[in-house]
């Protein structure tokens, strides 16, 4: 079957058309028929896992473990629907927004770029081959480096430059890695080391290697303490970026953590033991503690939304943390329903910096009257954010709860319990000033008929994906089957 390296090439083609186009229409036309097309491929390829297939292709028709192989399953078919959903979203959202942040000179190459770092997500996600893994992660990289620089601040380019640093350190790490358990397994191939590494568990030279791809997939996943180029980059990225990235970026290379972590290795492998397993747990705690406190002092929209992106990504490493399979189904449903929940938050700020040029939390005050259903979206998405029923925040937050005390992992719960605690706080300083701010400065451009004052396009896609996390989280069945159907 072919749809496997259809993922991945298609975007690249792609990409190529967009840059000899020219013109913004063109090539936001062939991103958007792009991720249309990725999207349906992926969705072809969900359907026919979810019955237990699993989908191989050999590159060149070489079988590994000589040659590379894409392999999809489950999981990876999972998110790969995820992540096409919402580079589809995002384009769909983008013509306007992109028009007006992106200089006429340049949107042709960003939407080449964008295509590039597409295929290289995908990549990741389809290949079964742990060096070939690399070469898409550094495709994707290196393109979102220069996507990020084509913010419209100067603090755009110190933003990408620290988050060039911060790939590279971590892709430097996870070269290593490979190398090492390479050296050990004589392989490449991902289901074939699972196999060739069960008698080296307790190697030295392997729990090197193990130890350099766990601290490189601490920076790439963002995090805390390596979270601050993912601050930054979400702060200060053009809107359409800060809207895929939010959704994509971080989850894909957790996906690769989980890949790695629980096909390649056992789970009782050593890094799932104390005192390692202690020091995640705890890394895990003040990524949602120290995010979530971040995120209420934060005085720009795009700042607190990237903070708070910390904090959740914190729950989802707790939740691997606790080693258990309840735990594992946790985070999953997580990646996927924080995925929607904040790319929609972000696209919420994208429609008001479209028409105050800026994501001040201060330009929220009484944006009930001017922009009421960019309100109405926020505010849904918000509770949704904090776990409120009804949402599909709620859903995997009630997970999260129940993989806690299934584990007996007390103060993990108290932290589980503050960190909502904490995203309520800073989630209502923004919908409090919707609602019940005063400035008369946010309705200075308000006149009869201007309601909203956003393009219909993105108001369309903001609203859609603010019920869709309402529509989720009243039936949530097709999700957490689809979920629980993952067999590690």
């Amino acid at each position: 079957m072919q749809l496997p390296i259809l993922q991945v090439i298609i975007p690249i083609i792609a990409s190529m058309f967009c840059f000899l186009a020219r013109k913004h229409k063109v090539s936001w036309f062939i991103s958007f028929a792009t991720t249309t097309a990725t999207f349906f491929v992926s969705s072809i390829l969900l359907m026919k896992t979810y019955n237990g297939e699993v989908i191989t292709y050999y590159l060149g028709d070489e079988a590994p473990p000589y040659g590379i192989e894409l392999r999809i399953d489950m999981l990876n078919s999972l998110i790969l629907t995820l992540v096409n959903f919402i580079a589809l979203i995002s384009v769909l959202y983008s013509f306007r927004v992109n028009e007006k942040e992106i200089s006429k000179n340049k949107i042709t190459g960003f939407y080449s770029l964008f295509l590039l770092c597409l295929s290289g997500l995908l990549g990741i996600l389809v290949t079964n081959d742990i060096f070939n893994l690399y070469v898409f992660l550094e495709i994707s990289s290196l393109s979102s480096y220069i996507l990020v620089s084509m913010g419209r601040d100067k603090k755009a380019l110190v933003a990408a430059f620290e988050y060039l640093i911060s790939g590279t350190i971590g892709a430097t790490f996870y070269l290593f890695g490979i190398g090492l358990l390479y050296s050990m397994t004589g392989t490449l191939n991902m289901s074939d080391m699972a196999e060739r590494i069960v008698p080296l568990y307790y190697n030295n030279i392997v729990k090197l290697g193990t130890l350099f791809i766990f601290v490189s997939l601490s920076i790439k996943i963002a995090l805390f303490p390596l979270s601050k180029w993912l601050v930054n980059s979400y702060s200060e990225a053009p809107s359409f970026i800060s809207i895929f990235f939010s959704g994509t970026v971080t989850k894909v290379m957790i996906y690769v953590f989980i890949r790695i972590f629980y096909t390649v290795f056992h789970q009782n492998f050593f890094l799932f033991r104390p005192p390692l397993n202690n020091v995640i747990i705890i890394l895990a705690f003040c990524a949602i503690v120290f995010g979530s406190i971040f995120a209420m002092t934060a005085k720009d929209m795009k700042r607190l939304l990237a903070n708070s992106s910390v904090s959740q990504i914190g729950y989802i490493i707790l939740m691997l943390g606790l080693n258990s399979k309840t735990g594992l189904f946790a985070a999953i449903l997580h990646i996927i329903n924080h995925s929607i929940i904040k790319t929609s938050l972000f696209m919420a700020v994208g429609c008001v910096s479209y028409k105050f040029d800026s994501t001040k939390v201060e330009n929220l005050s009484g944006l009930k009257k001017s922009m009421p259903h960019i309100t109405l979206a926020f505010t849904l998405l918000s509770l949704a954010l904090i776990g409120v029923p009804l949402t599909s925040g709620f859903v995997s937050k009630w997970y999260m709860m129940k993989a806690i005390i299934e584990s007996r992992a007390w103060i993990s719960l108290i932290v589980f319990a503050a960190g909502s605690f904490l995203a309520l706080i800073y989630m209502w300083k923004m919908v409090e000033k919707m609602h019940f701010g005063n400035d008369a400065a946010s309705h200075a451009e308000m006149t009869p008929g201007s309601v909203d004052k956003v393009p219909l396009l993105m108001l369309f896609c903001l609203l859609l994906m603010a019920a869709l996390t309402v529509v989720t989280g009243v039936y949530s069945a097709p999700i957490w089957l689809a979920v629980e159907k993952l067999a590690f």
